[in-house]
């Protein structure tokens, strides 16, 4: 009976044990981390400074465009508001007071003719740029906020824009000066982030060596899953391979997968700088995992559901910016602008090293194509551009002809000829 109660305690008892060494090697680890890469760390102190100096300038001058817009648009906005609202309100009423008063024919008209005035000033209203004539106001300090930070970022959704043309010239004038100021916080933050990451590979390295670590990576669970997954994709990449026309791009994609497995670096030297120069299937799996973190914190903050969460982040990290889906309240976008900020850099590394990646290998696909479909590449030829007094040229009466030789269009060689 006393082994059975004690049984529970036990398994407590060890599972607070493990979770206590896991805190203590973690704490050792960064230390030494710290110890090893003291250079790399007081680079990240100062590159982390530096980007919130920058950040809160562009934070000033994203203040002073909101003031701007919102008293510049603001304005406008409540002119032709407050006009259509006074006649709705008019337009009621009088048709309250005058019903009892009138014959039906009469009132009839009456309510026809300050219908009609209605429609008139909102259209004219609309004209103007006015999108709704409710209390709420487009224009309000924080939605100005709001749109002088994505128009600065390129993001630019498009649901809130400026009417007036003295509106318009401003943001021209406005955007070409934040543009640039936002360019270098989003550089510096990229050079920032390349070098946590690679901190933080040397501290994953590091922490697998401890025994905590060994304890975790050696579980059943995590080693099914990885093999589970491996012979997934080589099963894949075999049945594609087959296929005639798409096998060359299967082919490609299993040697990214391959050069990935092999570009795991854990006893090798690493260098910690600003380079970003990861495999491209790394950097999908990291914009992956920083994309479907935002849509968490967006499907927590909006009323969306995870899918609309995701398109909504990929479409703001990637700048295209459809506007279909913008936070109802302007704050939301506001406090997340340190995960934009970052993401923005991320993205833009991201699909820089996927666009090299690609490169590199293109030529390697378009061979491999043309030789299977029987097509020939275009040849490259050298043309001397001198100039010439005659451009009439013997044929060349050679009974083999060889192919893709330089041209020589030279002068001096066609006069000893005439001669």
């Amino acid at each position: 009976m006393d082994s059975i109660d004690s049984a529970p305690s036990l398994e407590k008892v060890s599972l607070w044990r493990a979770t206590r060494e896991i805190f203590r090697d973690s704490r050792s680890t960064w230390k030494n981390l710290l110890t090893e890469c003291p250079s790399s760390w007081r680079t990240v102190r100062s590159g982390l400074s530096w980007c919130c100096l920058l950040l809160l300038v562009n934070g000033a001058f994203w203040l002073f465009g909101g003031l701007l817009f919102a008293s510049l648009e603001g304005w406008h906005e409540s002119r032709y508001k407050c006009g259509a609202l006074r006649i709705r309100r008019h337009f009621i009423e009088e048709l309250w007071e005058q019903s009892a008063i009138l014959p039906e024919d009469e009132w009839r008209e009456l309510a026809r003719q300050r219908l009609i005035d209605f429609e008139d000033q909102l259209h004219e209203a609309f004209s103007a740029g006015l999108t709704s004539y409710t209390g709420k106001r487009t224009w309000g300090f924080w939605d100005a906020v709001a749109f002088s930070m994505t128009t600065v970022s390129t993001i630019g959704y498009g649901h809130i824009v400026p009417v007036t043309w003295l509106g318009r010239m401003i943001t021209v004038f406005y955007s070409t000066f934040g543009i640039p100021l936002f360019l270098i916080l989003l550089a510096e933050s990229g050079l920032l982030l390349t070098r946590m990451l690679k901190l933080s590979w040397v501290y994953i390295v590091r922490f697998y060596a401890t025994p905590s670590g060994k304890r975790i990576c050696s579980s059943n669970l995590i080693k099914n899953f990885l093999k589970l997954l491996h012979n997934t994709l080589k099963k894949i990449f075999e049945q594609g391979k087959s296929k005639k026309f798409i096998g060359p791009l299967f082919e490609t994609i299993e040697g990214f997968y391959d050069n990935t497995i092999n570009s795991v670096n854990t006893s090798r030297t690493f260098c910690v700088d600003d380079q970003f120069d990861i495999s491209a299937p790394v950097a999908i799996c990291l914009l992956f995992l920083y994309v479907l973190w935002g849509s968490m914190l967006f499907f927590l903050s909006e009323d969306w559901s995870p899918l609309e969460a995701f398109y909504f982040v990929y479409i703001t990290l990637t700048t295209i910016g459809f506007g279909d889906y913008v936070p109802q309240h302007p704050l939301a976008l506001l406090t997340c602008v340190v995960y934009l900020l970052f993401g923005l850099a991320l993205t833009g590394l991201c699909l820089n090293t996927i666009q090299n990646e690609l490169l590199r290998t293109s030529d390697n696909v378009r061979n491999k194509l043309c030789t299977i479909l029987g097509l020939q590449l275009n040849s490259n030829e050298v043309v001397n551009l001198g100039c010439l007094r005659e451009t009439t040229l013997q044929p060349d009466t050679s009974s083999h002809p060889e192919e893709n030789v330089p041209v020589q269009l030279d002068a001096t060689d066609i006069d000893k000829k005439e001669q």
